[in-house]
């Protein structure tokens, strides 16, 4: 068995995760991870499979005729999955980085800026529109920081990048952040 990474995206609908795993089955793959999300009534979803295929386009192939045969609209990319993952070889701690405030162009390209600079890596992305008002945003980094990396340094560039774009920004190491969120439950 070989590994591939299929990406689907497109119209969402109910049933859509059921249809993409039945085809999946049908085509002999396992599933052994997968993402998920759903974004402006679009479907995104990265599968990581073992599949029987010699090769990536056969899988594609198969997968789009069964999606099309299932009368669901989803675009479909298979490659083959990359061995191990960014930052294997490093020892990185995860953090959680949120920036709120007035919404303008360009506030993910320049906070990301930064986070390249240093080689942080970027694992998880979200951005929230209006919910602090109509012009409010909220931004919620989940990087992974290399050990090598200046906190100090890296924490006062993203808070500059912040001030100059009018938005407040929080640095937490993930589990301090989690257990700040966390909700019990009485």
């Amino acid at each position: 068995m070989q590994k591939f990474t299929a990406s689907f995206l497109g119209r969402d609908c109910p049933g859509v995760v059921a249809t993409v795993s039945r085809i999946l089955e049908e085509s002999g793959c396992n599933i052994e991870e997968v993402t998920q999300t759903i974004l402006s009534g679009e479907f995104a979803a990265i599968f990581v499979v073992a599949a029987p295929e010699a090769d990536a386009e056969s899988l594609r192939a198969k997968l789009s005729a069964g999606l099309a045969a299932s009368k669901v609209d989803l675009s479909v990319l298979v490659r083959p999955a990359i061995k191990g993952q960014w930052g294997t070889d490093l020892h990185c701690e995860p953090f959680v980085v949120t920036a709120d405030g007035p919404d303008k162009p360009g506030l993910i390209a320049a906070m990301s800026r930064v986070f390249a600079r240093h080689g942080v890596n970027i694992e998880s992305l979200k951005a929230i529109l209006g919910e602090g008002g109509a012009n409010h945003a909220l931004f919620v980094f989940e990087v992974m920081v290399p050990d090598s990396v200046d906190m100090g340094r890296l924490r006062r560039e993203l808070d500059c990048e912040g001030q100059t774009r009018s938005l407040r920004v929080s640095v937490q190491h993930r589990d301090i952040f989690e257990a700040v969120h966390r909700v019990n439950s009485f």
